[in-house]
């Protein structure tokens, strides 16, 4: 049996291999300074979100301020003094910690006056879903938020620079949380959409992501494809992703096209 996440299967749609290496067999990989603060940063501050509608839900209304202490519990390491703060300075074109806290900030303020008074109404928040395949090839994920306003409820994506051009690369996303809500939910299906709130957008607003048939199709492919495979294949100098592949010494080594040698 396989559990899955949908940034695994995303993963072996780009390259077998890679999902072998990074999921499977959970390969230790480089991380860039710039790619370890933007993962933190964009993790904290959807926290901060969570934290925020968790609040709501059990109806008290979190103050700005609140959610700024949680930012800095969460964001600098225990023991970090002004002075730290003040002085730090990481080597990374993506900006430092003091720097990042100031946009954090700045979002989360605009995040707060959009949706403090907001008669929206959490339903979900940073919840598992759960969507079975053939032989227990299993999608294990997470809703970020579900709210309920007007008898439709918006399942929602949190993202960050959100760009039009690059919807294609999310489509197997939606999928998924198109078929994670209609297990749950099989009857409320009329009653639903599916967007994103990109929280370095200056409005903030909900816009809708639309998922066709074909997209479901695709998501079961792949997730069918997966399953079926037993040998995870290199793509090696085939596509774009190999120029910054994490794994390119391990790759450079593999042996492994007949099952017997893996």
């Amino acid at each position: 049996m396989k559990n899955i996440t949908v940034n695994g299967l995303k993963d072996f749609q780009i390259c077998e291999r890679l999902y072998d290496y990074r999921h499977q067999e959970k390969v230790p990989e480089k991380t860039y300074s710039r790619d370890f603060y933007t993962k933190k940063f964009e993790n904290t501050v959807k926290n901060i979100i969570y934290f925020f509608f968790f609040k709501k839900q059990s109806g008290i209304l979190p103050s700005y301020s609140a959610m700024l202490n949680r930012w800095e519990k969460m964001w600098f390491p225990k023991g970090t003094t002004a002075y730290d703060i003040t002085t730090e300075q990481h080597e990374t074109a993506y900006g430092n910690m003091s720097n990042l806290t100031s946009k954090a900030a700045a979002a989360l303020l605009l995040f707060y006056k959009k949706y403090s008074d907001s008669t929206y109404i959490p339903i979900a928040i940073a919840d598992d879903y759960f969507i079975p395949g053939k032989e227990g090839n299993n999608i294990l994920d997470i809703f970020d938020v579900i709210l309920y306003k007007d008898k439709i409820f918006y399942v929602i994506k949190l993202m960050f620079n959100y760009k039009e051009k690059n919807r294609d690369q999310y489509k197997i996303d939606f999928a998924a949380l198109y078929k994670g809500f209609q297990i749950r939910h099989p009857g409320r299906m009329s009653e639903v959409k599916f967007g994103i709130i990109d929280l370095m957008s200056q409005n903030l607003n909900f816009s809708e992501f639309i998922i066709s048939n074909s997209d479901i199709n695709n998501f079961e492919l792949w997730q069918d494809k997966l399953l079926a495979t037993e040998i995870f294949a290199p793509k090696r100098g085939l596509i774009a992703y190999c120029k910054k592949c994490p794994f390119d010494t391990p790759c450079s080594k593999w042996d492994g096209w007949k099952k017997d040698n893996k």
